[in-house]
């Protein structure tokens, strides 16, 4: 009798918890809380990511709040409104014609976004996604692999368009 106790307690625990994260989730995406505080990646730690310095988060972002503890932001990062990052997917390699969707395993990867790298507007972000220092993605970009750190990526699925050149030592003179 008491495991039955105990099991149902560990139930409702964890529902209480995946309630509360979906809680700070929904809540931080709210329009009320500006983009340029810190208070939205405060929330996104209550759920469980990992937030390395200070970041900014645009408006109406979704992120995988029920797996959330796999992603990690670094200092500087900004990420645009509109974005979503996921951290599952189904996996498609077993699926053939008469199995049901829904019975599809999925899978979970870790998303990286490192520092000081800008996510445009509208991007989604798949899992198991490492996106290098400095890195600049396009609106509306859909990130299936890794992009390499001072790149530029545009398109769906994201490609490298252009490599982000190295600052020369600009000598100032006096006038």
């Amino acid at each position: 009798m008491f495991q039955t106790i105990r099991l149902k307690l560990a139930k409702c625990k964890g529902y209480l918890v995946r309630k509360r994260k979906f809680f700070w989730m929904a809540y931080q995406k709210n329009w009320l809380l500006d983009p340029a505080t810190d208070k939205r990646a405060k929330y996104w730690k209550k759920c469980g990511a990992h937030i390395n310095g200070k970041i900014n988060i645009g408006y109406d972002v979704y992120f995988d709040a029920s797996n959330a503890q796999l992603i990690t932001i670094d200092e500087g990062a900004w990420i645009t409104s509109r974005c979503l990052l996921l951290c599952h997917k189904r996996d498609m390699s077993n699926y053939r014609q008469g199995d049901d969707i829904n019975k599809q395993p999925y899978i979970k990867a870790p998303i990286h976004i490192c520092k000081g790298v800008h996510v445009g507007m509208g991007t989604i972000i798949m899992p198991g996604v490492t996106i290098g220092e400095g890195a600049i993605i396009g609106a509306g970009a859909l990130v299936t692999k890794d992009i390499p750190a001072w790149t530029v990526a545009v398109g769906q699925p994201a490609k490298v368009v252009k490599q982000i050149q190295p600052r020369e030592n600009e000598q100032k003179t006096d006038i």
